[in-house]
């Protein structure tokens, strides 16, 4: 081909078209190539901005010189040069034209707006629908199969999409058609042993970034996010799992996350086996075990449970369920269940009425020789399991400022000296015991819960004249290591907040120095903390307790003293809202709540009446009334009671008094229970389950008790 003859090189491209580029002797240089993507929905340009093309998207041979330069100007991104040493061809830079004429000479485009605007600033455009508007429109293209570049088949069932929008929400497609793989440029591609429904929901995610998730699609859901790896869907699915989980759910969660590679989900559904072994011993799923899986949980020396003999009667109630191919496995399993800790009664009962016990030669002889064990205290089993722990349910306590003798309010917030600050109360023996301090002494404002038998402090205030600001500072103490450890610090600084556990999960509630009840919440898997939705209405008097899967939220605004509003969390949705319900109590000034059998106790230093809110008949109702005023203290579940806490001042002389009161529910009556072990002016409280045996030093405040 002659040099002004040459004809246009076609390159071919992956998927089968081509493009048209000037030979290599051409006139006019070639123009820069902008990789995009061809279904990308964007405005069509007017009926004035591209002439007729021929088929490779050339001008037309017969098109003008004129129409190649009307073009040119308003082709989007070309600006032709004004013409140069080299004249009108070597100036062309229209990437339409074939060649260039050499007679046309065009005005330069920068030097007619010159003339038609002044000299100012750049003016930035952003349209906010824009990225909204792309992906629905990508997602109303997947119907036509000339604008979606893959089908993917599955189950028979053909889904037409998008690589790039594929590439971006999961790594299994962006390695699969990023790679040098056949599926990179098919037109189809099948997925084997994928769940088609759960494949629509991920690819509908994709273009929308909505997806509802419920009890009958999650587990098809999160199994097909982790076999395509979409992360973010894995995520949601393992926030709602771990929401949902209880007694009647948590031994199946703890498999399906173990088998799809979750592991903050099986690490939550331990710790809940651990905590409520003995409530999910009685559910059907237990049943279901194998016996393998069985074994497993009876060998973790974390369970905890009431009596050692809950061991024993579990192993029952699964071997009876069916006695025919499990009784061969008793004498196996109850070597797990710590028969020597059991009473010697207990165990002769065992063998005198248990059928399945006085079948099996190998099951009696294990009980007898651990009869004779408990009562001469020598011998040893074959495979002897881990010593059990004295796991006891204790009410822990850390204490704040301390009221010294003879101080008086003048003194203000001078800190007084360090003193023992942290101890737990043994209902059974009635005595105070001490634990490792908690490392800020004379601290106030804080608050304390439990998780996982680990006991938390968040925020507060140091309580000098000098250092009374308030802190993000959070701490951990683990009993079975004695020790406190600080963890994450929490994202805003708070002081006289509230904290609860729920689904797992620390939720710290208000404190801030802002007119809204900021809240966020502590993952202690991934050891971080997120703000989550503040509640919809500002109070600043209140207080907060977890209830059948939701957080509940009750206070008012101090400094009206108006009636109190319950708010409620849901966090499977991330939504507050506000509950109108018959009954509900007035003003209460500093009050504090806690859950026992499904319904929130409430009280306030301001008045001795209790009231107790049922969630699922939303009601409210009293009962009997305290002894006497607790402030600055706190109220704490333990076992089926009520353990209130607390100072009041008694009488004109200003003496301080620091008693406990516990509630028992089935008879409704509230006893005395003795005093706190330091004058606290403020202290927080929770409960958990502690190998006592480990914590013999008795606890010695400054007065002795």
């Amino acid at each position: 081909m002659g040099g002004g003859e040459s004809s246009a090189r076609a390159v071919p491209l992956r998927a089968g078209s081509s493009v048209q580029v000037p030979p290599k002797n051409s006139e006019c240089p070639p123009s820069r190539l902008i990789p995009c993507h061809a279904a990308c929905p964007c405005p069509a340009p007017g009926p004035r901005s591209l002439p007729s093309r021929g088929p490779a998207g050339l001008g037309s041979a017969a098109e003008s010189g004129s129409d190649r330069a009307e073009r040119a100007q308003i082709t989007p991104g070309i600006i032709p040069k004004r013409p140069g040493p080299g004249g009108a061809a070597a100036a062309c830079r229209d990437p339409l034209a074939s060649r260039c004429s050499g007679t046309a000479r065009l005005p330069a485009p920068a030097a007619i707006a010159g003339t038609m605007v002044r000299n100012m600033d750049d003016f930035d455009f952003c349209l906010p629908s824009h990225a909204q508007g792309v992906l629905e429109g990508l997602q109303q293209f997947r119907t036509n199969p000339k604008l979606a570049d893959v089908t993917l088949v599955a189950g028979g069932r053909e889904f037409p999409c998008h690589r790039g929008i594929l590439a971006l929400c999961s790594h299994y497609f962006y390695a699969m058609f990023s790679g040098d793989f056949a599926e990179s440029i098919a037109a189809r591609v099948e997925l084997k042993e994928v769940d088609p429904s759960a494949l629509e929901m991920l690819l509908d995610f994709a273009y929308t970034g909505k997806v509802t998730i419920n009890q009958g699609n999650v587990e098809g859901l999160m199994r097909t996010s982790s076999q395509l790896h979409f992360p973010a869907i894995q995520k949601v699915c393992s926030r709602y799992l771990r929401q949902q989980m209880d007694a009647t759910n948590c031994l199946g969660i703890c498999e399906f996350g173990e088998s799809h590679g979750c592991p903050e989900v099986s690490s939550k559904a331990w710790s809940f086996l651990q905590e409520n072994f003995e409530a999910v011993s009685l559910q059907e799923e237990f049943l279901q075990l194998s016996k393998e899986r069985l074994a497993v949980y009876l060998s973790n020396d974390q369970l905890q449970v009431q009596e050692e003999r809950s061991l024993v009667e579990a192993v029952l109630r699964w071997l009876r369920h069916d006695p025919g191919s499990r009784a061969q496995f008793l004498p196996e399993l109850l070597e797990l269940t710590h028969l020597v800790s059991l009473p010697d009664q207990y165990l002769q009962n065992l063998l005198a009425t248990e059928p399945l016990v006085r079948d099996s030669d190998a099951s009696k002889a294990l009980v007898a020789r651990s009869r004779a064990m408990g009562q001469s205290g020598t011998g040893a089993l074959k495979n002897p399991p881990s010593p059990p722990q004295k796991l006891e349910e204790v009410l822990v306590v850390v204490g704040g400022r301390v009221l010294e003798d003879g101080e008086d309010e003048e003194r203000g917030l001078e800190m007084p000296a360090a003193t023992r600050n942290f101890a737990f109360y043994n209902p059974k023996s009635r005595r105070w015991m001490a634990l490792p301090d908690f490392p800020d002494y004379n601290k106030w404002g804080f608050s304390l819960v439990a998780l996982n038998n680990d006991v938390y402090v968040t925020g507060g205030s140091r309580g000098s004249q000098n250092d009374t600001w308030s802190t993000t500072q959070a701490w951990c103490f683990c009993p079975r290591d004695g020790v406190w450890q600080p963890i994450a610090s929490m994202l805003r600084a708070r002081t006289n907040h509230t904290s609860a556990v729920l689904n797992g999960e620390i939720y710290v509630i208000g404190g801030t120095t802002v007119d809204v009840v900021e809240v966020e919440r502590y993952d202690p898997y991934n050891k971080s903390w997120c703000a989550i939705s503040p509640a919809l209405k500002y109070v600043s008097n209140f207080a907060a307790a977890s209830c059948l899967g939701k957080l509940y939220l009750v206070g008012s605004c101090a400094v009206k003293y108006n009636a109190l509003t319950l708010q409620c969390y849901n966090p499977v949705q991330d939504l507050w809202s506000v509950i109108t319900s018959p009954f509900i109590p007035k003003y209460l000034s500093a009050p504090r709540c806690a859950t026992l059998r499904g319904l929130i106790y409430l009280i306030g230093d301001n008045t001795k009446k209790v009231h107790v809110y049922n969630p699922e008949a939303n009601i409210w109702q009293k009962v009997q009334l305290l002894h006497t005023l607790h402030e600055n203290g706190g109220m704490v579940a333990l076992g089926d009671r009520l353990f209130v806490t607390g100072g009041h001042w008694k009488g004109m002389d200003g003496d301080y008094r620091v008693e406990m009161e516990v509630y028992d529910c089935s008879k409704d009556l509230w006893t005395r229970e003795g005093s706190l072990p330091c004058l606290w002016l403020f202290h927080s409280s929770s409960s958990i389950f502690m190998d006592t045996s480990k914590w013999t030093e008795p606890f010695q405040g400054d007065h002795g008790w």
